[in-house]
């Protein structure tokens, strides 16, 4: 009787087990795909913000201590492969548009984006949940992933500033 009551108690418990042991791994997809997701929806709206600014204005600031327009797009940008680095452990080199021209600066926005999404596509469960060390202090993957999408937000919303500034309505926020 012992031996029927154990076995029946493993046969309840084990798949009970598994599929707790599963939930991590299976949130920590879940919390990928949003990013990714929210990641391919910040460049689809960034690129409407940067084709929204005339390419006559792309060296405009609000003030002169401030980025010119182009500039806020390309730092927006180059943040996302600060953000990722620790993820390959590799020193960020984030390169640069060839020059701040509209048509360079849209296409260096738009590549770095597509990075981005790639290398986030990419990561696995173990690099979103490890803890990583940085001039900046520890921040675990998914501190990391906040910050990018965070960091992007807030240049964009600069950017939008120097559109209004010059009259013309930014685009439909897109979430």
């Amino acid at each position: 009787m012992k031996k029927l009551l154990m076995r029946n108690t493993c046969a309840i418990l084990f798949p009970a087990l598994i599929a707790l042991a599963a939930i991590p791994a299976s949130a920590q997809a879940t919390f990928q795909a949003a990013v990714v997701k929210h990641l391919t929806t910040s460049r689809d709206f960034t690129l409407k913000v940067a084709e929204a600014m005339p390419a006559e204005d792309y060296g405009f600031k609000l003030t002169p201590p401030q980025m010119s327009f182009a500039q806020q797009m390309i730092h927006l940008s180059q943040g996302l492969t600060y953000f990722l680095s620790p993820f390959s452990g590799e020193k960020p080199n984030p390169g640069k548009p060839k020059s701040e021209s509209k048509d360079d600066v849209i296409a260096f926005v738009r590549q770095s984006f597509d990075d981005a999404i790639a290398a986030v596509s990419k990561l696995t469960p173990e690099q979103i949940d490890k803890t990583y060390k940085s001039e900046e202090g520890t921040s675990s993957g998914m501190d990391l992933l906040f910050g990018m999408l965070d960091h992007t937000t807030h240049h964009r919303a600069s950017a939008e500033m120097y559109l209004r500034a010059k009259g013309i309505t930014p685009p439909e926020y897109q979430f």
